[in-house]
């Protein structure tokens, strides 16, 4: 990754922080187990400098008595204030902690996995978490086993664990380098967790994998495609629908925000559902459609966006129809086949960004394939969105007043908090050759802001803090940005020697 070396020289302890750390006075300090999975030199050194000292040294072969048990293999490197972090974040009753974490080779830092914070769905691609975390020692009972020293081993642990836990959290410090392991290539852990019964093809890289789920029946769903970019935009998606899906049960509706052309008046000859509402916005099109609609799985198209894969319906519902997803939504590419959503960063390039934008596929995927994996993200953009019907009429489907900026992102925000989380499903893509643009209101443009002004004050959950915000590949932030959300900023600064505020 660029520019990490730099990354690490502006993230070392100061000696001053690190005075302060060891006179800190904590009101319940936890005692930490730190077990050794696998033989390696470094660890013990790196434990001898540490700012906190309430911990013990052990094996697998153990089992001491503590408050949180930390898994590392031999040759592993604690930054100083590792502990330190880990004692600070566990209070609450927190089950589960993990960090950031990257690899040691010949003595030189690399390959750096910034995480982003609990993504359940994340965590069905492939591992990770990692190997930087530590379990509570209720935890760790009620999963009945330790994580072992393969691949493997750990990533079934940690998928029972995380089942389990009720509270997880990420430290956004880059807190453990460790040697370079294999990671699971097997999907026997990932079968386990999810029922026999389930399937799970190759990921796009080693060590991922891409979960199949059943769907219930044979659900009807609903596509509603808006005429916003003109007639021939909206017979393209509604041809391209046609063509390529493969589910038994669906209905076409056409959204109209303009005078009906002959071929609207043909498809509503037809029988297909056209919803005429002359000059509203498209969420105000795609509100009044879904009010027509018979399925139990809406499927928001804007006119023009049509997809490429041939079993984009199943694959969609797949994910609409898990009991904790409230949308999900695919790999858009533009007309030059260069990504336009993978996914929406909040506060990303200036504003509603993707990660990987203006990238082709292939690009993407030597630079960052884990981003082509299924995963959590906090929204999504309006070029192809499906959701439960049911879902999308609790929270009041998009809102009219954002008008043609952020409605769908919104829309997304208000089911997480329902505890309903966002999907990207990238190996289904859709092709969007022109994609509009519009010119907000003054209005529009600060009912978008307060609408997303929680996540752009406390960073998106599911993008690391220390990544750049303008740069769509993930890069580190130099200098190092604070975690926002997690410390007072005025905690942040002794951390690091001083340097000029500048984001590359």
């Amino acid at each position: 990754m660029q520019d990490y070396d730099r990354f690490v020289a502006l993230s070392v302890l100061t000696p001053e922080a690190a005075a302060a750390q060891r006179r800190a006075v904590f009101l319940a300090a936890p005692r930490f187990a730190i077990i050794v999975t696998e033989a390696g030199r470094g660890l013990r050194d790196s434990l001898k400098r540490q700012t906190y000292t309430r911990f013990v040294l052990s094996d697998l072969s153990r089992r001491p008595e503590a408050d949180y048990y930390l898994f590392l293999p031999g040759g592993a490197r604690l930054r100083p204030d590792a502990l330190y972090r880990l004692a600070l974040a566990a209070g609450g009753g927190r089950e589960l902690l993990y960090s950031d974490e990257d690899i040691l080779i010949h003595g030189r830092r690399c390959r750096p996995r910034f995480k982003p914070d609990y993504s359940p769905h994340t965590l069905l691609a492939y591992d990770y978490l990692g190997r930087g975390v530590c379990v509570s020692r209720a935890l760790l009972l009620a999963a009945g086993d330790w994580p072992g020293p393969t691949a493997a081993r750990r990533y079934g642990f940690w998928l029972r664990a995380a089942a389990l836990a009720e509270r997880i959290v990420h430290l956004p410090f880059m807190l453990f380098s460790l040697p370079p392991a294999p990671v699971c290539t097997h999907p026997g852990p990932l079968k386990a967790a999810l029922g026999t019964s389930a399937l799970v093809l190759p990921g796009p890289a080693a060590g991922t994998f891409l979960p199949r789920f059943g769907v219930r029946g044979e659900p009807l769903v609903s596509v509603i495609v808006s005429d916003e970019n003109g007639p021939d935009a909206l017979r393209n998606s509604l041809l391209a629908v046609e063509q390529r899906m493969q589910l038994p049960r669906y209905e076409l509706i056409a959204a109209a925000g303009r005078p009906l052309g002959p071929f609207l008046r043909a498809l509503k000859g037809s029988g297909v559902p056209v919803a005429e509402l002359p000059g509203a916005s498209p969420c105000t099109l795609w509100n009044g459609a879904a009010q027509r609609a018979r399925g139990r799985f809406l499927l928001f198209l804007r006119g023009g966006c049509a997809p490429l894969s041939p079993d984009f319906g199943q694959r969609l519902t797949e994910w609409a129809d898990r009991p904790d997803v409230g949308a999900v939504g695919p790999l858009v590419l533009d007309g030059q086949g260069r990504i336009l959503s993978a996914g929406t960063v909040v506060g990303l390039l200036g504003g509603l960004g993707s990660p990987g934008f203006g990238l082709t596929e292939r690009e993407l995927r030597e630079a960052c394939p884990r981003l082509l994996c299924p995963r959590d993200v906090s929204c999504l953009g309006p070029w192809a969105l499906m959701v439960r019907r049911d879902r999308f009429r609790a929270v009041g489907g998009f809102d009219p007043s954002l008008g043609q900026l952020g409605y769908a992102e919104e829309l997304c925000l208000r089911l997480g908090r329902r505890g309903l989380h966002t999907l990207c499903a990238p190996g289904v893509r859709f092709r969007l050759p022109a994609p509009p643009t519009c010119r907000p209101d003054g209005t529009t443009l600060r009912r978008c802001r307060d609408a997303f002004y929680p996540l752009l004050k406390t960073g998106d959950p599911f993008y690391n803090p220390n990544l750049s915000m303008a740069s769509p590949l993930p890069r580190p932030a130099l200098p190092p940005r604070p975690p926002l959300g997690l410390h007072a900023p005025d905690a942040w600064p002794p951390y690091f020697s001083p340097e000029p505020q500048k984001n590359y």
